[in-house]
């Protein structure tokens, strides 16, 4: 949906990067269809950094009219005080991009890229080679950023910081769809992977209702109260990110129909933050009993 802040996870060779390649149309799928929106404009993080031309130098990536402004979000700004918001020197405008070092050629890319994002970013590993510094400055982009974020991360903390939900390919074409972020996931797939007893489908029932010998918490409610507090970091980011969206005074006159998602999305979320804290008091203080 417009406005997801998507991650997406797996081990090498699961299908990602082919995934993200069918979405922009660099390749196409064994079978069935992708349909994309005919005015939607991609932003695409490749990892193979396949528009950085070597002989090139930085300015010529950024501005490769010649000119010595690049376009930033409709605003001309000068190419060397673009670069310097991304950590570069400005005396590097004119250096080749071949002598720039992996992360500085991550950063020249996301230089490019977030000029002008815009209304779907994906990002294929952006974290690679950068440092904190650079996280620290993309994380804070993307927090910003208004559009459909999606990411391919091994960078478990760099998704919880910067998305709401989870696609974990798990290879043989299998996708777990997770609310939240990396955290949320392997919460969700502990359960799964915990062996449970064998048990007829008429005791599983009662197993569910009665207590547990020894105290009066059900297996299921000690899962529920032991994730809770997951659901209440994603929903409480997930809230100050709308906000923060919302406090742009301009958004209702450039885009009324993200204003209305945005606000009816936050009473939502609110609605469901309110839920969780009352959920977990309520099972927090059945444990003590």
């Amino acid at each position: 949906m417009r406005g997801d802040r998507i991650g997406i996870i797996g081990k090498n060779g699961s299908g990602k990067t082919s995934f993200l390649k069918m979405l922009v149309g660099e390749a196409k799928p064994d079978s069935g269809k992708v349909k994309v929106a005919k005015d939607l404009e991609f932003s695409y993080f490749d990892q193979k950094r396949k528009d950085l031309i070597p002989d090139h130098s930085l300015q010529r990536i950024l501005c490769p009219n010649g000119s010595d402004y690049i376009d930033v979000m409709g605003k001309a700004r000068h190419v060397c005080g673009y670069l310097k918001d991304f950590l570069f020197d400005p005396k590097m405008a004119q250096h080749p991009v071949s002598v720039l070092s992996g992360g500085q050629k991550n950063r020249l890319m996301l230089a490019k890229i977030m000029a002008n994002p815009g209304g779907m970013l994906i990002l294929d590993e952006p974290t690679n080679d950068l440092d904190m510094d650079t996280l620290d400055m993309l994380e804070d982009m993307l927090a910003k950023y208004a559009g459909t974020l999606l990411v391919v991360s091994h960078d478990r903390d760099f998704l919880d910081q910067t998305v709401t939900k989870i696609l974990a390919f798990e290879g043989d074409g299998k996708i777990d769809a997770v609310i939240g972020g990396y955290q949320d996931y392997l919460a969700k797939r502990k359960f799964k992977d915990t062996p449970q007893e064998s048990v007829k489908p008429k005791a599983r029932k009662q197993e569910q209702v009665a207590p547990k010998s020894g105290g009066k918490m059900t297996y299921i409610q000690e899962y529920e109260l032991k994730n809770l507090p997951a659901k209440i970091t994603a929903l409480e980011k997930e809230i100050a990110f709308t906000e923060n969206q919302l406090a742009d005074h301009d958004l209702y006159t450039r885009d009324a129909v993200l204003f209305d998602r945005l606000t009816r999305g936050l009473a939502q979320a609110q609605t469901a933050l309110q839920k969780a804290e009352d959920r977990w008091l309520e099972l927090d203080e059945l444990r003590g009993e």
